[in-house]
């Protein structure tokens, strides 16, 4: 139970007004959870679904609530991960970017581009005739996963902030096999409700991404930070989202 409100409390914007003992196995436990918490994201993004609206306005509308009802804080360790690679500055100088609460040019630019294509995206997505409701439901929780294996593989990047102190905190050979466990049973789900070729090109792509993502971050920040997981999390969808419009095609 403290697991699912500290996941509740750290990764959605449901209130948790409550004292939750921050102990190893507490904080294993919620990054264990963590991908569930996307399902009920895609679960009350599913709602739109029933309203008789254009497939611009149902694609906005999911969009808008993976943003609210995870009170933003992925989009914004993206618009911090822009600034800081995009400045083109040395490692020192990004993670000085990634901390300064302002945000730049290259952010605003990079969310812009982001919000916009992520939006077209969906709604093309949406228009197909072979376009099914899971869709809206998983991808939250694959992108989720994602960020749970980045988490367990990869070192922290600073000895400070929230990223680094979950870190220690954590056993990251469970988190990792936990979400194995929770990709196989993802990928399950997908080829189940709509076909295994589907489903098995998902699972490449999911992983792939999770290998040049990683790869990524190491060369360009020395390790993972809480700003570029939370960027995983919204390049991963936007990722998952298009391998669907062009497979659906």
């Amino acid at each position: 139970m403290s697991s699912i409100l500290l996941a509740l409390q750290f990764f959605t914007i449901i209130p948790v007004n409550k004292n939750l003992p921050m102990e190893k196995r507490a904080i294993t436990g919620m990054y264990n959870i963590f991908p569930w918490v996307g399902v009920g994201i895609g679960a009350i993004a599913c709602l739109v679904l029933y309203f008789e609206w254009s497939t611009l306005m149902t694609g906005f509308s999911i969009v808008l609530l993976g943003v609210v009802l995870s009170g933003g804080l992925h989009m914004d360790g993206f618009i911090d991960t822009a600034d800081a690679f995009f400045s083109y500055k040395d490692q020192s100088k990004r993670f000085e970017i990634l901390d300064d609460p302002r945000v730049g040019a290259f952010g605003v630019m990079a969310v812009v581009f982001l919000a916009i294509g992520k939006v077209i995206i969906v709604s093309e997505v949406l228009s197909k005739e072979s376009f099914h409701w899971i869709f809206v439901l998983l991808i939250p929780f694959f992108s989720r996963t994602t960020l749970c294996l980045l988490f367990a593989l990869t070192n922290s990047a600073k000895t400070s902030g929230l990223a680094y102190f979950f870190k220690q905190k954590t056993h990251a050979n469970i988190v990792m096999i936990v979400a194995v466990c929770h990709f196989f049973i993802g990928i399950g789900v997908l080829g189940w409700m709509t076909n295994w070729m589907l489903a098995v090109t998902v699972s490449v792509v999911v992983v792939g991404f999770i290998c040049l993502f990683r790869g990524w971050v190491l060369r360009n920040f020395g390790g993972i930070t809480g700003d570029l997981l939370g960027a995983s999390v919204e390049v991963s969808e936007v990722v998952l989202w298009l391998t669907l419009l062009l497979l659906l095609s």
